[in-house]
């Protein structure tokens, strides 16, 4: 045998082997480290993009890119403004007017007869009674206004200008009813001592639930009856509500006797009525529903006797019984619908105009709205107000 060669072949195969060996144990090592690799590579990729240390994928910005700047974007729906809410006229008794009846209305009432405690002469005749009639009349006056928009304006405009105005002008309008109805309830102070029955003129001038509990009773005496919902109706201002509510904390409050009861601890939870709640829930006791409202009648100085006393502003509150003051409106359905003074249920004109008229032969007037109403009002035709309207001095503020 040929050793020699038997020893050249077996060194040259061992030499193959081992090389062949190393390239297999590398490729294995470099597979299990790759997945390493990459996240490394990827860590360091992302811290590059946070600090800022390395490339910037955005070249294109604000600052080079002008138009996306000036771009805006325009709410169509306008923030709601601030306003009270109106709730005057549901005091009143409200009457139609028919349309070719005058301009005046009038109403009558007959005086109640006394007692008779004299006896009849047995055979004798004697003589017929006589009622006495008294009567009121209501002159009727008119309130008109209205709002036009150019046609340029009104075509381009982005916003229902239309609808956005008569919701401006039906408050204008409500505002007014309301200003009117209250200035002749003030006015059955002059009328009526009684009518101020219930002003605050002593202590710290705040209203408590005695006027609450005692204006009701003040007018039943006086045989007041309540209004044709079977309760009588009041006006009274927020701040007299936080009064009565957050202020009195003594026994036999509002607070404490809603607590009592279930169906009062379910008025308390329910506070407040909510944003188009006017009725104040958890006030009515003795027979009276009140209503929320901002507009009350101010006073200063010497033009009331709480004002005078206190050197504060006293505000107004108002309750009515039935017929304690007469709102009359002439009976007018293609014109503006005032209702119960709400004005949020308002229903006004409002519409394009057609061009080519004598006033606007180029059609340069686009639309409009307007309002325009036939009132009266008054008190009944009675000597005794039917009405309690009485100051305070709020503690809320």
């Amino acid at each position: 045998m040929n050793w020699k060669l038997i020893e050249c072949t077996s060194r040259w195969f061992v030499d193959v082997l081992w090389m062949i060996v190393q390239i297999v144990l590398a490729m294995l090592s470099a597979l299990c480290v790759l997945p390493s690799l990459l996240g490394a590579a990827g860590s360091m990729q992302a811290r590059a993009a946070v600090c800022n240390d390395g490339f910037s994928p955005t070249s294109m910005m604000s600052g080079n890119t002008p138009q996306a700047a000036l771009t805006t974007h325009y709410n169509k729906n306008f923030i709601e403004n601030l306003k009270a809410r109106l709730v005057h006229l549901r005091l009143c008794t409200r009457l139609p007017m028919p349309a070719h009846a005058g301009q005046v209305f009038r109403n009558f009432m007959i005086q109640p007869l006394n007692a008779n405690t004299t006896q009849t002469t047995e055979g004798t005749v004697g003589a017929g009674l006589s009622v006495s009639i008294q009567y009121q009349d209501y002159q009727l006056g008119q309130w008109a206004d209205f709002l036009n928009i150019s046609d340029k304006a009104f075509i381009t405009s982005i916003s229902d200008d239309l609808v956005n105005y008569e919701k401006e002008m039906a408050y204008r309008l409500g505002l007014t009813v309301d200003d009117l109805v209250m200035a002749y309830f003030d006015y059955l102070r002059t009328l009526d001592s009684k009518t101020a029955n219930q002003d605050v003129l002593t202590g710290n001038y705040q209203m408590t639930k005695q006027q609450i509990e005692q204006v009701p009773f003040s007018m039943e005496g006086q045989n007041i009856l309540p209004m044709d919902m079977g309760y009588y109706y009041g006006k009274i201002h927020p701040f007299f509500i936080g009064d009565l509510m957050a202020l009195d904390n003594s026994n036999n409050s509002i607070v404490d006797i809603l607590k009592h009861t279930p169906q009062g601890m379910l008025k308390l939870e329910e506070l407040p009525d909510g944003p188009e709640g006017d009725e104040v829930k958890y006030l009515e006791l003795c027979g009276a529903r009140w209503m929320r409202s901002t507009n009350c009648t101010q006073t200063t100085g010497t033009q009331s006797a709480v004002s005078t006393a206190s050197g504060l502003t006293a505000v107004r509150t108002y309750i009515a019984g039935k017929d304690a003051m007469v709102a009359i409106k002439l009976d007018r359905p293609d014109r503006t619908n005032i209702g119960d003074g709400d004005h949020r249920k308002m229903r006004l004109w409002r519409g394009e105009y057609k061009p080519g008229n004598v006033a606007d032969p180029a059609g340069i007037v686009g639309a409009g709205t307007s309002y325009n109403a036939i009132l009266a009002f008054g008190p009944p035709p009675d000597t005794t107000s039917r009405a309690r309207c009485f100051d305070a001095v709020p503690q809320t503020t």
